[in-house]
């Protein structure tokens, strides 16, 4: 099964064959022995190492060493451990002579180690076998991989955008649904005697936004959205209620798993509704966000949002006797938003 996904992609194919390369030698020079490799990260330059690279590159061609039957390859986990207890990150550089000292800690008679290098659109791929006794170069090889492709196959392991100080700016549309419970208003006309009956109404809002992530569990949200030239919300008054908004937001990153991210948190925003008279006020908001990353840059989240606040839209109807303020629309302090983001 495991080879099978190895060669789903080009770059993988290419990882495949690196791997089968170092087989190769491997065999011709220990005569087909059997032996427990220890998998450890390639090393790489800072911007490559927060982003994985070192590391999905070394587990790709880590299930070429599974599929073989010469190897028995040491647990992730147990490298993962082995990493920590040295205080060295699990995704990061490591030197020959640590990984030889590690190497034995796990079992292993061999090593797998490597760099990465970022160079014109590739990355440039050196491998070799160690033998974790006598830190002899069994074998070696190198291969070159175009940078999509390799994204495109090693995204599950790679992180391409950072925790700390991501950016991204997303677009997004506000639903709200208007209950509108207000009171009945009558009024008299040059026609007669009118009455103002409030109804609900649905409001969608379009707009943008940015998001900075200061640190890997926290995110400052800042927004704005509006209805364009207004929508008609038949509450027995005239003309289009003009609905715009401007939120600020600090939310936290309660949990992640996999591709899924939970973020809840508060702040506020501003409304401003214009009918013949504008209405402005702030509220406290709280929300709760659910995002997918289908892909490390691309994020497709649902946020519901709760505002502690909502203040009445108003009309002037200046051909009253005597002239009144009528009060027709009150936006619901609930409302759902979905978003596409892009991330930097």
């Amino acid at each position: 099964m495991l080879s099978g996904n190895l060669c789903a992609g080009q770059a993988s194919a290419r990882l495949s064959s690196l791997a089968s390369e170092l087989i190769s030698g491997y065999e011709s020079k220990t005569g087909n022995a059997k032996s427990t490799v220890a998998v450890f990260p390639f090393n790489s330059e800072v911007k490559l190492e927060k982003q994985r690279i070192g590391f999905a590159v070394s587990e790709l061609m880590a299930h070429r060493f599974v599929a073989s039957g010469n190897f028995t390859v040491v647990e992730r986990g147990e490298i993962a451990r082995l990493l920590a207890e040295q205080r060295l990150q699990a995704s990061g550089a490591v030197d020959s002579a640590t990984a030889v000292k590690l190497g034995k800690l796990a079992g292993a008679g061999t090593l797998l180690l490597g760099n990465v290098l970022k160079v014109d659109g590739k990355y440039q791929v050196n491998a070799r076998l160690v033998n974790a006794e006598t830190a002899e170069v069994v074998a070696s090889g190198y291969t070159e991989l175009e940078v999509l492709a390799f994204e495109d196959d090693a995204r599950v392991y790679l992180n391409l955008v950072p925790e700390t100080q991501a950016l991204g700016l997303y677009f997004l549309t506000n639903l709200r649904s208007n209950a509108n419970d207000l009171p009945e208003q009558t009024y008299n006309t040059p026609f007669g005697t009118e009455t103002i009956s409030p109804k609900s109404f649905t409001l969608n809002m379009l707009g943008g936004g940015i998001r900075y992530s200061p640190s890997a569990k926290t995110l400052v949200d800042v927004a704005y959205m509006g209805n364009g030239s207004g929508a008609k919300n038949d509450n027995g008054l005239y003309g289009h209620l003009k609905v715009s908004s401007v939120r600020a937001l600090l939310g936290y990153k309660v949990r992640s798993s996999g591709r899924l991210r939970y973020f809840v948190g508060g702040g506020g925003t501003s409304y401003s509704l214009d009918w013949t008279a504008k209405t402005t006020y702030y509220t406290p908001t709280v929300f709760f966000r659910l995002e997918f990353l289908p892909q490390s840059r691309i994020g497709l989240s649902v946020s519901a949002f709760y505002d502690f606040i909502a203040k009445t839209a108003t009309q002037n109807i200046d051909w009253a006797t005597p002239p009144v303020v009528a009060r027709g629309a009150k936006l619901n302090k609930f409302s759902i938003e979905p978003t596409l983001s892009v991330y930097f």
